[in-house]
């Protein structure tokens, strides 16, 4: 499992910058914070000279409150998928194992979901308000699946009434770059256990098809973009979803 903290160089003063950014995120506000997260996730996959590559959705997302939830094997993929898709982070227990990595998680606004449910309701409020929130519900794995999708992870989506936006993020040219798919939304429903069962199967025909979307546009429609690829930049970009 990769770390943001793992030693390179390179990193030593993005590091520098990412904890004075987390110790003064409460400065400004909340829309401070969340371009402090996508230019500090961009300088530092690019500290460890990896590209981000988007491949759209065939059928647009819902503008909106929306849960957006991908798999992860570490850190790499969390930060990948935050310069994509800016919104409020929920991290995997697993993925913050020291004080220090989870202090700092906490003052730069991500919830920190410890398998109790506790986050549940923080995060059904910010979905009610309206805000963008990312998880990784099937945890942080380590042998290339992306794991099991917990039900309890989506729940909140089912509270507050808000789509489900899966995303597969796989790895490509030697590990260089960080495929980020979007797939296409998913509705509530009143059951949060078949809609983790529908997010986790998208994500893993994606990866097991070698990053082909399983959902083509409808007949007549207008063919979808192609995929771009760019290196992560630091800063509050456009064309994100």
């Amino acid at each position: 499992m990769d770390s943001p903290t793992a030693a390179r160089p390179a990193l030593t003063p993005v590091l520098a910058r990412t904890a004075v950014r987390a110790a003064t995120a409460t400065w400004g506000g909340d829309r401070r914070r969340q371009r402090l997260r996508v230019r500090t996730a961009a300088e530092l996959l690019c500290a460890r000279g990896l590209r981000v590559r988007v491949v759209p959705s065939p059928l647009a997302w819902p503008r909106g409150p929306r849960l957006v939830v991908a798999n992860a094997a570490g850190w790499t993929d969390v930060l990948a998928l935050a310069t994509v898709v800016p919104g409020t982070p929920v991290v995997d227990a697993d993925l913050v194992d020291t004080a220090l990595l989870r202090s700092l998680t906490r003052r730069g606004g991500l919830l920190v979901d410890d398998g109790t449910g506790a986050v549940r309701g923080e995060v059904a409020e910010l979905l009610r308000r309206g805000a963008t929130v990312t998880a990784h519900p099937g945890g942080a794995a380590t042998d290339g699946e992306p794991g099991r999708f917990r039900a309890r992870a989506l729940a909140a989506a089912v509270d507050a009434r808000a789509p489900v936006c899966p995303v597969a993020v796989r790895h490509a040219d030697g590990d260089r770059v960080v495929e980020v798919h979007l797939l296409p939304a998913l509705q509530p429903g009143a059951d949060p256990r078949p809609l983790a069962a529908l997010a986790e199967y998208a994500v893993a025909h994606v990866l097991e098809a070698g990053g082909t979307v399983p959902v083509g546009p409808a007949p007549g429609a207008a063919p979808s973009r192609r995929r771009r690829t760019v290196r992560a930049r630091a800063g509050y970009g456009r064309g994100r979803p």
